[in-house]
């Protein structure tokens, strides 16, 4: 498990968790978007969207194998964004790196 807010370093094709909680839980209506892209710029490699919260008002965000699979090695940019059922939209995390880093066991 990895908690979000820092910067991410994992195998690329590994399954991870990254558990995300602010000072206001969410709640029903609320999405929580991770977005993942090589910079601001450029087109999203994929993205996460989590509408169901944990016991305790936490959004588990899980970056499965097929997510990453077929990317490249290197730095990529992810952030973490919270849109309230009532319009208020946050970013929780600011554009951090996400690196891939290479894999020796892979079918």
């Amino acid at each position: 498990m990895i908690l979000a807010g820092t910067n991410i370093s994992m195998t690329r094709g590994d399954t991870e968790t990254l558990t995300v909680r602010c000072s206001e839980i969410f709640e029903p209506g609320d999405t929580v978007y991770m977005t993942v892209r090589s910079d601001a710029e450029s087109p999203v490699e994929f993205q996460k969207e989590i509408t169901e919260f944990g016991p305790q008002g936490e959004a588990v965000i899980v970056i499965e194998h097929d997510d990453t699979e077929g990317m490249d090695f290197g730095t990529y940019r992810y952030d973490i964004q919270v849109s309230r059922g009532d319009g208020r939209v946050t970013t929780l995390v600011k554009p951090s790196a996400l690196k891939l880093t290479e894999e020796i066991t892979h079918e």
